[in-house]
């Protein structure tokens, strides 16, 4: 997957805060008395469980989803436990805040840092950064992120002090080059006079080459060791195109968490399906995604739960107008577990089961796929009308 460069997109603490309250003031209740009860029954399933990992559409735009992704952690944690929650978001920015919430100082917009602009520059999302930020601030809640892109903002952690606190580490005859090279790769300043070619590439590797070995020598914070082995698992990626560099990175990092927090912390993992699943058989059988090293793990105290719809629109809106839900067929998976007019419907993993090979479109909204979806899923939501999100002003 490429880097995504997204600017302009933070909202300061106190207006997400604001924004937040005044949403859940002024709106409806989303889930009705049977959607509701729907969630339950999938709260239930895997509320023992050790790790949960909620997935959704690989296009990361449904703001139904998006809903009631937020109900179920909040559920998760509030209901069964879960002291514990891992973004598919920066581990640069998430180690930021851990340490700004030791302090004291951690902020909604460190939150929103952190964990993540694709989900967090959307109306539906705005309620979930108070939620983390107060329930790690009380001891209940601690918050990762596991991705090795270094998506950079301007004026939050990665696009202004990533650079220089890696580069701390070296001698003061590399460190300025250093600093300059990362920060320019991070914040994607390239051009005529600084091009992204093989030369900056090969400097890249040697800083960040540099900074590994030296954070290994002189045993610096181990945060600062795993964002240097972040970093550099990260360029691999980049510069070969292997995927499942960025797969093996992300289950690492959810492992360190894991050894990290105290014995016994049950997380959930907040990601797409495509990276949560258990395996993806008859979908991208080349791929083998972190959720296949979780579930050979964990077995049955794991659990990864997808999302899929009937109808609806997805998108972030923007200069990308929605797309359309293309019309499923009748003998699809969604058409016949909402024929008795549910609007929100849990299948668990006897039900997949029972469904043998069916179509349905649980990974990607774009695409339906015929598979034995208990191989790949743990349950999966199926919504009558899934809603792009709404997104937020700059």
């Amino acid at each position: 997957m490429n880097v995504v460069r997204i600017a302009g997109l933070w909202l300061g603490p106190l207006l997400w805060l604001c924004a937040a309250s005044a949403a859940e003031a002024q709106s409806p209740p989303p889930f009705d008395r049977r959607a509701s009860a729907e969630l339950d029954r999938l709260v239930r399933d895997v509320c023992r469980r050790d790790v949960v990992l909620l997935g959704e559409d690989a296009n990361h735009g449904g703001g139904r989803t998006l809903e009631i992704k937020i109900e179920l952690v909040k559920r998760l944690v509030e209901r069964c436990g879960f002291g514990g929650i891992v973004f598919e978001s920066s581990i640069y920015a998430s180690l930021e805040l851990e340490r700004r919430l030791a302090q004291g100082v951690a902020t909604g917009g460190d939150i929103v840092d952190a964990t993540g602009q694709l989900w967090f520059r959307a109306r539906e999302a705005q309620p979930l950064p108070a939620f983390l930020l107060q329930a790690a601030r009380d001891g209940r809640l601690r918050i990762g992120g596991m991705d090795i892109q270094p998506v950079a903002r301007p004026g939050r952690y990665t696009g202004s002090r990533l650079a220089m606190e890696l580069s701390a580490v070296l001698d003061a005859s590399r460190r300025g080059a250093c600093e300059a090279e990362i920060q320019r790769h991070n914040r994607h300043d390239y051009d005529d006079a600084h091009p992204l070619d093989d030369a900056a590439q090969a400097r890249l590797h040697d800083c960040i080459d540099a900074i590994r070995a030296a954070t290994q020598a002189t045993g610096t914070d181990s945060a600062l060791a795993r964002m240097a082995d972040a970093y550099g698992r990260y360029l691999d990626m980049a510069m070969t195109g292997d995927g499942d560099v960025r797969e093996r990175a992300m289950f690492d990092h959810l492992m360190w968490y894991r050894d990290r927090w105290p014995p016994g912390t049950k997380i959930v993992v907040w990601c797409a399906t495509v990276h949560g699943a258990k395996a993806l058989h008859g979908v991208a059988p080349s791929m083998r995604p972190m959720g296949a090293d979780v579930h050979a793990r964990f077995g049955r105290r794991s659990a990864v739960i997808g999302f899929t719809a009937l109808s609806g629109a997805f998108g972030h809106g923007g200069a990308n107008p929605p797309l359309r839900l293309r019309d499923a067929p009748p003998e699809a998976l969604e058409p016949r577990m909402l024929a008795e007019g549910a609007d929100v419907r849990y299948l668990d993993a006897k039900r997949l089961a029972k469904l043998g090979i069916v179509a349905a479109r649980p990974i990607n909204y774009r695409t339906v796929h015929a598979a034995d979806w208990s191989r790949i899923l743990d349950g999966l939501v199926v919504l009558r009308e899934e809603r792009p999100v709404t997104p937020v002003a700059p």
